[in-house]
């Protein structure tokens, strides 16, 4: 386990003799597409495959779950997960180390989604939290209309770990690797970013998408895999005998 992951997929050979073609964004735009490809999709065919089932494997329901208060505007911070994918993938691109890493840990974050949707598909777990949304909302609200595409999209599924939890703190991780708070500035960054993080971790509670169990497993399951998989990987990752071999993969 340790080491899966850590050596590129065959398919970058094509795309990293190319880098520096599409104003040097080609591997973000292939990063991007491979995130939606390989996660997005079987997320999805998950969710709607769980809610045809209907088979639950146990009920985490605390009454800290039916006593949050569901606050509509939070659906705006639970929306901000999809710019931490293009995040990751623009962001990790000052240096050929970088890229590196940056391919690597997409990969690695591909797996960790994948060892999530097993979890979704052994253990499925029905979000049976919904029943504040109805009561609160009319047609003629204004966030009517944005919770009723989300659940048409989005059945009550795919439970734990919440998949919110998990690659958002994925994300914060690796930027906060790439970019330590050496200056005023990236301090200031680092807090903005662990407030926006705060605040989609709330979301995914307040309005009632997951229970405090996704968010608290989602976290332990990020911790983990970022602490004894991704980072021990990205330090390898920036070795020279690491570089040389990745670089001879890419011209084979």
């Amino acid at each position: 386990m340790k080491s899966r992951g850590t050596e590129p997929w065959w398919f970058w050979k094509y795309h990293w003799s190319k880098r520096s073609t599409w104003a040097n964004r080609r591997l973000t735009v292939v990063i991007i597409l491979m995130m939606g490809v390989f996660n997005a999709l079987p997320y999805t065919t998950i969710n709607h495959v769980s809610n045809y089932l209907q088979r639950e494997a146990f009920d985490p329901t605390l009454a800290f779950d039916t006593n949050l208060t569901f606050l509509p505007w939070m659906f705006i911070p639970y929306l901000t997960l999809y710019l931490y994918y293009p995040a990751a993938a623009f962001l990790g691109h000052k240096t050929d180390t970088m890229w590196r890493q940056n391919i690597i840990f997409h990969q690695m974050m591909t797996i960790s989604c994948w060892m999530v949707f097993a979890v979704f598909l052994l253990a499925p777990v029905e979000i049976d939290l919904r029943g504040p949304i109805k009561d609160q909302l009319n047609q003629g609200d204004f966030w009517y209309p944005y919770y009723q595409f989300m659940h048409s999209l989005d059945t009550p599924w795919n439970s734990w770990p919440s998949l919110h939890v998990v690659q958002s703190t994925q994300v914060v991780f690796v930027l906060r690797y790439w970019y330590p708070s050496e200056t005023t500035k990236l301090k200031i960054l680092h807090w903005g970013l662990l407030f926006a993080w705060a605040m989609l971790i709330l979301s995914t509670m307040y309005t009632k998408q997951h229970y405090i169990w996704d968010v608290a497993t989602g976290l332990a399951f990020a911790y983990v895999t970022w602490r004894y998989w991704m980072k021990p990987a990205l330090d390898r990752v920036a070795t020279e005998a690491y570089a040389e071999r990745f670089d001879a993969a890419m011209e084979r």
